[in-house]
């Protein structure tokens, strides 16, 4: 299994579970970014759920792995949300996904915690072919 998966499974199993899904995904590649963890973890404090108004905690977390990395062309960014978007049926924003996961009877840390994993996936993805 993908170590990065690894790491978010650990997090997203803590008890209590503190750490969001931007949180999350911060904390994962804190290390090979030089960042120490709880400041990672407070750096995307305020992008979970939404940023408490919008896009996908996880999505704007893997935005902001790939600028960290050094992966910032319009077409790395936008081929990481196309991909995301196309698995959910062009959706992005979190209160959307979060609304059409619950019509399809499915609870919230399952689906936060999938979103978080395929957007990991797709950094190591991204990373790997611009390396």
């Amino acid at each position: 299994m993908n170590k990065h998966i690894e790491k978010a499974i650990q997090l997203r199993n803590a008890t209590p579970m503190v750490n969001n899904c931007s949180q999350t995904i911060l904390r994962v590649y804190a290390e090979e970014l030089g960042l120490d963890e709880n400041l990672a973890a407070g750096i995307a404090g305020n992008f979970g759920g939404g940023m408490k108004c919008g896009s996908c905690g996880a999505i704007t977390a893997g935005l902001m792995i790939l600028g960290a990395k050094g992966i910032e062309s319009p077409f790395a960014v936008n081929e990481f949300r196309r991909r995301i978007a196309e698995k959910h049926d062009g959706m992005t924003d979190c209160a959307e996904l979060l609304r059409a996961n619950a019509q399809k009877g499915g609870a919230k840390k399952p689906h936060c915690d999938n979103m978080i994993f395929e957007a990991i996936e797709l950094i190591d993805e991204l990373t790997k072919e611009a390396e």
